[in-house]
């Protein structure tokens, strides 16, 4: 019997019509939305999730547990106050529960799941950090801090400003974004030791970025992939670089990097993109951008085809379940 394929995708809801509608309104319509894949690897129409206020409030990252059958989601809140979320939810809607509350966290963007150590690992944006807690929201621990978000000099400062994240328990790392400010060159992927407590140290392993966003790691094939929502023609774009087996090193003989850069763009041309994930199993990638697209192509960023699309839509996180 084929195994049943969903997609889960969050619609941050600010495409949606204005008309008659205050800032209190437009960001409290956020939806998550779920839809099934069928034999051709094509999506359905979609049907909701949960929108309900306030557990979805500005989503923006989504990860699966298969171990725990949960979706956990992260809620960015008014951006300029400290009011973000983390939740968890059933694949099919039920049982929402709060793993941050408010306060707990400044702006959670997009969220990687460790399922070997059961930790969530997260990129807090105007929070300027990195934090990683247990999956019941307990034991949350700052693990990079690039400086005071109550200073607001300090928080203006995009360069500081963490977005995406993975994270590699058979290597002992995680990686982020540090995206800049937009369309600026000046984004930074960085990665830190998953050992030990207090702040960790960071190394730099790729800057002069667009504007780097959600990133993946395959560990199997020392590969690192990411969505890159900055100005064409090397923004808004996927990519990917090979690293050594450490993980902590470019592998320079590894990849076959576009011109200019040490890393390569393998596809082109989103709509401000933002989400990804791998299906393995089909050997395909899926891409989510604020346009209101859902992307698919193959591992070598060939067949590239729209599998969704609404203007009504700006779509962030995405990931599948299976």
């Amino acid at each position: 019997m084929a195994t049943t394929k969903t997609l889960i995708v969050l619609d941050v809801g600010l495409s949606k019509p204005i008309r008659d509608l205050s800032m209190s309104d437009l960001v409290l319509r956020g939806e998550i939305l779920r839809f099934s894949l069928d034999d051709s690897n094509k999506p359905t129409r979609p049907s909701l999730l949960l929108s309900d206020a306030p557990q979805v409030f500005l989503p923006d990252g989504v990860v699966y547990s298969k171990k725990k059958d949960l979706l956990y989601f992260t809620n960015m809140g008014v951006p300029a106050l400290n009011d973000g979320s983390v939740y968890s939810v059933r694949p099919d809607g039920s049982d929402p529960q709060v793993i941050l509350s408010k306060g707990q966290i400044h702006t959670p963007k997009q969220l990687a799941l460790d399922d070997t150590n059961d930790k969530l690992y997260i990129s807090d944006r105007e929070g300027l950090r990195v934090v990683r807690c247990n999956l019941d929201g307990s034991g949350l621990e700052v693990l990079i801090e690039n400086g005071d978000f109550n200073d607001a000099a300090v928080n203006r400062d995009q360069t500081r400003w963490c977005v995406g994240i993975t994270v590699s328990p058979r290597k002992g790392l995680f990686y982020w974004t540090q995206k800049g400010p937009s369309k600026s060159n000046t984004g930074r992927i960085f990665c830190a030791s998953i050992e030990g407590s207090g702040l960790r140290q960071p190394t730099l392993l790729l800057q002069n970025l667009p504007e780097p966003i959600d990133l993946e790691i395959d560990e199997a094939k020392n590969t690192l992939y990411w969505t890159d929502r900055g100005e064409v023609p090397y923004g808004n774009t996927f990519n990917r670089i090979k690293l050594e087996e450490s993980g902590t090193r470019i592998d320079s003989g590894g990849s076959n990097p576009t011109p200019g850069f040490q890393h390569e763009i393998i596809v082109q041309n989103f709509h401000e993109a933002i989400g990804l994930c791998h299906d393995k199993d089909s050997k395909r990638w899926y891409v989510a951008d604020m346009g209101g697209t859902i992307w698919s192509f193959d591992e070598n960023g060939d067949d590239k085809t729209v599998v969704f699309h609404d203007e009504s839509r700006s779509f962030t996180g995405i990931v599948l379940v299976s």
